[in-house]
Protein backbone atom coordinates (compact mmCIF):
# COMPACT_ATOMS: atom_id res chain seq x y z
CA UNK A 1 0.00 0.00 0.00
CA UNK A 2 1.37 3.40 -1.01
CA UNK A 3 2.08 5.86 1.80
CA UNK A 4 0.11 9.10 1.73
CA UNK A 5 3.23 10.77 2.98
CA UNK A 6 5.92 13.04 1.52
CA UNK A 7 8.86 14.50 3.39
CA UNK A 8 10.28 17.96 2.74
CA UNK A 9 13.58 19.05 4.24
CA UNK A 10 14.88 22.54 4.72
CA UNK A 11 18.63 22.47 4.11
CA UNK A 12 20.58 24.88 6.32
CA UNK A 13 20.27 23.81 9.94
CA UNK A 14 18.50 20.56 8.97
CA UNK A 15 20.71 18.54 6.66
CA UNK A 16 23.76 20.27 8.13
CA UNK A 17 24.22 22.24 11.36
CA UNK A 18 25.78 25.28 9.74
CA UNK A 19 24.37 28.25 11.61
CA UNK A 20 27.78 29.23 13.01
CA UNK A 21 29.34 29.11 9.54
CA UNK A 22 26.66 31.31 8.00
CA UNK A 23 27.02 33.67 10.94
CA UNK A 24 30.79 33.82 10.47
CA UNK A 25 30.30 34.49 6.77
CA UNK A 26 27.82 37.30 7.47
CA UNK A 27 30.16 38.76 10.11
CA UNK A 28 33.04 38.69 7.62
CA UNK A 29 30.85 40.24 4.94
CA UNK A 30 29.51 42.94 7.28
CA UNK A 31 33.01 43.82 8.47
CA UNK A 32 34.05 44.41 4.86
CA UNK A 33 31.11 46.78 4.41
CA UNK A 34 31.36 48.44 7.84
CA UNK A 35 28.09 46.96 9.11
CA UNK A 36 27.33 44.95 12.25
CA UNK A 37 24.87 42.23 13.22
CA UNK A 38 24.97 40.26 16.46
CA UNK A 39 24.57 36.49 16.67
CA UNK A 40 21.33 36.84 18.64
CA UNK A 41 19.93 39.41 16.21
CA UNK A 42 20.86 37.21 13.26
CA UNK A 43 19.28 34.11 14.81
CA UNK A 44 16.01 35.83 15.71
CA UNK A 45 15.56 38.37 12.93
CA UNK A 46 17.41 37.09 9.89
CA UNK A 47 18.16 33.36 9.76
CA UNK A 48 15.59 31.31 7.88
CA UNK A 49 14.75 34.01 5.35
CA UNK A 50 16.39 34.66 2.00
CA UNK A 51 19.36 36.83 1.07
CA UNK A 52 17.31 39.77 -0.26
CA UNK A 53 15.52 39.91 3.11
CA UNK A 54 18.82 39.61 4.98
CA UNK A 55 20.47 42.35 2.95
CA UNK A 56 17.52 44.72 3.26
CA UNK A 57 17.63 44.17 7.02
CA UNK A 58 21.35 45.04 7.09
CA UNK A 59 21.46 47.88 4.53
CA UNK A 60 17.88 49.16 4.56
CA UNK A 61 15.11 48.96 1.99
CA UNK A 62 16.80 51.43 -0.36
CA UNK A 63 19.36 48.83 -1.46
CA UNK A 64 19.05 48.16 -5.20
CA UNK A 65 18.32 44.81 -6.80
CA UNK A 66 21.74 44.93 -8.46
CA UNK A 67 23.45 45.50 -5.11
CA UNK A 68 21.44 42.64 -3.60
CA UNK A 69 22.61 40.29 -6.33
CA UNK A 70 26.25 41.37 -6.03
CA UNK A 71 26.31 41.26 -2.24
CA UNK A 72 24.54 37.87 -2.18
CA UNK A 73 27.16 36.35 -4.47
CA UNK A 74 29.91 37.85 -2.32
CA UNK A 75 28.49 36.57 0.96
CA UNK A 76 27.85 33.03 -0.35
CA UNK A 77 31.35 32.86 -1.79
CA UNK A 78 32.72 33.75 1.66
CA UNK A 79 30.48 31.09 3.24
CA UNK A 80 31.58 28.29 0.91
CA UNK A 81 35.23 29.20 1.35
CA UNK A 82 34.93 29.12 5.15
CA UNK A 83 32.77 25.97 5.33
CA UNK A 84 34.72 23.80 2.87
CA UNK A 85 36.36 20.93 4.73
CA UNK A 86 34.16 21.39 7.79
CA UNK A 87 30.86 19.93 6.53
CA UNK A 88 29.12 16.93 8.08
CA UNK A 89 25.47 15.83 8.06
CA UNK A 90 23.27 16.18 11.12
CA UNK A 91 23.51 13.00 13.20
CA UNK A 92 21.36 10.16 11.88
CA UNK A 93 20.51 11.89 8.58
CA UNK A 94 22.03 9.31 6.24
CA UNK A 95 20.28 6.35 7.88
CA UNK A 96 16.99 8.23 8.06
CA UNK A 97 17.04 9.15 4.37
CA UNK A 98 17.97 5.56 3.52
CA UNK A 99 14.94 4.32 5.48
CA UNK A 100 12.64 6.75 3.66
CA UNK A 101 14.01 5.86 0.24
CA UNK A 102 13.76 2.12 0.91
CA UNK A 103 10.05 2.70 1.55
CA UNK A 104 9.58 4.84 -1.56
CA UNK A 105 8.68 8.00 0.36
CA UNK A 106 8.82 11.06 -1.94
CA UNK A 107 11.53 13.44 -0.75
CA UNK A 108 12.22 17.10 -1.48
CA UNK A 109 14.47 19.92 -0.35
CA UNK A 110 12.83 23.33 0.09
CA UNK A 111 15.39 26.00 0.85
CA UNK A 112 15.96 29.73 0.60
CA UNK A 113 19.55 28.99 -0.41
CA UNK A 114 20.84 29.40 -3.95
CA UNK A 115 21.39 26.29 -6.07
CA UNK A 116 25.19 26.62 -5.88
CA UNK A 117 24.98 26.18 -2.11
CA UNK A 118 22.55 23.26 -2.44
CA UNK A 119 24.93 21.41 -4.75
CA UNK A 120 27.85 22.32 -2.48
CA UNK A 121 26.15 20.79 0.57
CA UNK A 122 24.65 17.71 -1.08
CA UNK A 123 27.98 16.74 -2.60
CA UNK A 124 29.82 17.23 0.69
CA UNK A 125 27.41 15.01 2.68
CA UNK A 126 26.99 12.35 0.00
CA UNK A 127 23.33 13.06 -0.77
CA UNK A 128 23.49 13.91 -4.47
CA UNK A 129 20.55 12.32 -6.29
CA UNK A 130 18.70 11.22 -3.15
CA UNK A 131 15.93 13.83 -3.36
CA UNK A 132 13.15 13.69 -5.92
CA UNK A 133 12.78 17.47 -6.08
CA UNK A 134 14.81 20.50 -5.02
CA UNK A 135 13.30 23.96 -4.63
CA UNK A 136 15.91 26.70 -4.25
CA UNK A 137 15.86 30.50 -4.07
CA UNK A 138 15.65 30.94 -7.85
CA UNK A 139 12.30 29.13 -7.93
CA UNK A 140 10.41 31.33 -5.47
CA UNK A 141 9.52 35.00 -5.13
CA UNK A 142 8.77 35.19 -1.39
CA UNK A 143 11.04 34.07 1.45
CA UNK A 144 9.95 32.34 4.64
CA UNK A 145 7.74 32.78 6.65
CA UNK A 146 5.77 32.90 3.40
CA UNK A 147 4.85 29.25 2.67
CA UNK A 148 5.63 29.48 -1.07
CA UNK A 149 8.77 27.32 -0.96
CA UNK A 150 6.97 24.42 0.76
CA UNK A 151 3.87 24.64 -1.42
CA UNK A 152 6.12 24.60 -4.49
CA UNK A 153 7.89 21.47 -3.22
CA UNK A 154 4.57 19.74 -2.53
CA UNK A 155 3.34 20.62 -6.01
CA UNK A 156 6.48 19.18 -7.62
CA UNK A 157 6.11 16.01 -5.55
CA UNK A 158 2.44 15.89 -6.63
CA UNK A 159 1.48 15.71 -2.96
CA UNK A 160 -1.28 17.43 -1.01
CA UNK A 161 -0.15 19.75 1.81
CA UNK A 162 -1.82 17.53 4.42
CA UNK A 163 0.33 14.61 3.20
CA UNK A 164 3.58 16.52 3.77
CA UNK A 165 5.88 16.61 6.77
CA UNK A 166 8.50 19.35 6.90
CA UNK A 167 11.79 19.31 8.79
CA UNK A 168 12.76 22.85 9.82
CA UNK A 169 15.18 24.46 12.24
CA UNK A 170 14.23 28.14 12.02
CA UNK A 171 11.29 29.97 13.52
CA UNK A 172 10.46 31.54 10.16
CA UNK A 173 10.58 28.11 8.54
CA UNK A 174 8.28 26.56 11.13
CA UNK A 175 5.81 29.41 10.63
CA UNK A 176 5.99 28.89 6.86
CA UNK A 177 5.30 25.16 7.26
CA UNK A 178 2.30 25.79 9.47
CA UNK A 179 0.97 28.38 7.05
CA UNK A 180 1.31 25.77 4.30
CA UNK A 181 -1.02 23.52 6.35
CA UNK A 182 1.68 20.87 6.70
CA UNK A 183 2.98 18.98 9.72
CA UNK A 184 6.29 20.38 10.99
CA UNK A 185 9.13 18.67 12.82
CA UNK A 186 11.49 21.15 14.45
CA UNK A 187 15.18 20.26 14.45
CA UNK A 188 16.94 21.77 17.47
CA UNK A 189 20.18 22.93 15.88
CA UNK A 190 19.94 26.69 15.29
CA UNK A 191 17.45 27.22 18.14
CA UNK A 192 17.08 25.55 21.51
CA UNK A 193 14.59 22.69 21.80
CA UNK A 194 12.27 24.79 23.97
CA UNK A 195 12.12 27.57 21.36
CA UNK A 196 10.53 25.30 18.75
CA UNK A 197 7.25 24.67 20.55
CA UNK A 198 5.14 25.78 17.56
CA UNK A 199 6.27 22.67 15.67
CA UNK A 200 4.15 19.51 15.91
CA UNK A 201 7.20 17.55 17.09
CA UNK A 202 10.76 18.54 18.02
CA UNK A 203 13.89 16.40 17.65
CA UNK A 204 17.54 16.94 18.52
CA UNK A 205 18.68 15.07 15.42
CA UNK A 206 17.51 12.29 13.11
CA UNK A 207 18.23 9.52 15.60
CA UNK A 208 15.14 10.79 17.45
CA UNK A 209 12.67 9.92 14.68
CA UNK A 210 11.67 7.11 12.32
CA UNK A 211 9.30 6.46 9.43
CA UNK A 212 6.86 4.95 11.92
CA UNK A 213 6.79 8.28 13.78
CA UNK A 214 6.12 10.16 10.54
CA UNK A 215 3.22 7.89 9.60
CA UNK A 216 1.63 8.54 12.98
CA UNK A 217 2.27 12.27 12.76
CA UNK A 218 0.74 12.73 9.32
CA UNK A 219 -2.46 10.96 10.46
CA UNK A 220 -2.74 13.03 13.63
CA UNK A 221 -5.49 15.67 13.28
CA UNK A 222 -3.79 18.35 15.39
Amino acid sequence: MKDSLSVIFDMDGVLVDNFSWHLLAWETFCKRHKKHISADEFRKQVFGGNNPDHLRYIFGNDISDQQIEEYSLEKESIYRELYTGNISPVKGLSSFIEELRENNIPLAIATSAERTNVDFILEAIGCVGLFDQVVDSTMITEGKPNPEVFLKAAMLLKSKPEECIIFEDSLKGIEAGLRAQMKVVGVATTHYYAELTEAHKVVTDFTDISLKDLRLLVKNPF
